[in-house]
């Protein structure tokens, strides 16, 4: 009697695991499109987008860089946190690029 009801919680935890299903995974790789973001100069800011290209002057378009500001990453940082309202992230940064990703 002891060894039946010893085994009985086991059996019981047994038949539970097998016939609740687990989550199948998507098998669907998910989509992403990429971009880059470079920095080339003291004001210069290349996007290469996936439908297009674009080249910006910064101090043209009315930005100020702050004095102490390196022109490099303070450049980089503004052009991420404009492509972040897009739903751009950035997924890689070299000393000049920033490879950025958003799903389809």
């Amino acid at each position: 009697m002891k060894k039946v009801l010893l085994i009985a919680p086991f059996l019981l935890l047994a038949m539970v695991w097998v016939v609740v299903p687990g989550k199948a995974q998507d098998k669907s790789p998910a989509k992403y499109e990429y971009a880059v973001l470079k920095w080339d100069g003291p004001d210069r800011l290349f996007y290469n987008m996936p439908d297009h290209f674009e080249l910006v002057h910064l101090e043209k378009k009315g930005i100020k860089i702050p004095a102490d500001a390196q022109n490099e990453e303070w450049c980089l940082a503004y052009g991420a946190n404009q492509l972040s309202h897009e739903g751009w992230e950035p997924i890689n940064l070299d000393s000049r690029r920033l490879l950025l990703r958003r799903a389809k």
